[in-house]
């Protein structure tokens, strides 16, 4: 009965659709609106699937392959300082990702430093909070019964 939406492709994009983006983004920019750079350009996708492409692929000066060292230890050091703040520590790591950080930190990092590593200090009120819920939760689960112990008689 309504409008019928367009039919967006979806999957994996083709060497002709990247540049079509390519030679679109590098021609006007890309600021503005992003659904309309699609229809603009023929390709059937939507906008937010041509943003996330040109940022975390088709983007000049992105770097590709493993992190050195000194990339891993500066996401470590803002990891503890600023948690799981993905955009702020990727504006310290010029050619690299939010996403291909936090990726890069759940699969390699996280597990090296033992994975309970906690991303920033909690305060006193914090530990307040966690302990009182991890009671709470354990004093009101089903397996919890408040009736004595029965005593084992001893032979």
């Amino acid at each position: 009965m309504g409008s019928e939406k367009p039919k967006h492709r979806r999957g994996l994009w083709s060497p002709e659709e990247d540049e079509k983006l390519r030679n679109y983004i590098l021609r006007h920019g890309g600021h503005g609106s992003w659904s309309s750079v699609p229809v603009e350009i023929g390709l059937q996708r939507n906008g937010k699937s041509c943003r996330l492409r040109w940022i975390n692929y088709l983007r000049p000066g992105l770097k590709r392959g493993m992190f050195s060292t000194a990339e891993e230890e500066t996401i470590m050091a803002l990891h503890r300082d600023l948690g799981n703040k993905w955009s702020q520590i990727a504006q310290k790591l010029p050619g690299r990702t939010d996403n291909e950080i936090k990726n890069y930190w759940h699969t390699h990092l996280k597990k090296r430093i033992g994975g309970t590593f906690s991303s920033a200090p909690k305060t006193s009120q914090e530990l307040i909070n966690s302990w009182s819920t991890n009671v709470s939760s354990t004093f009101s689960s089903p397996n919890y019964s408040s009736k004595p112990l029965t005593q084992v008689p001893s032979s």
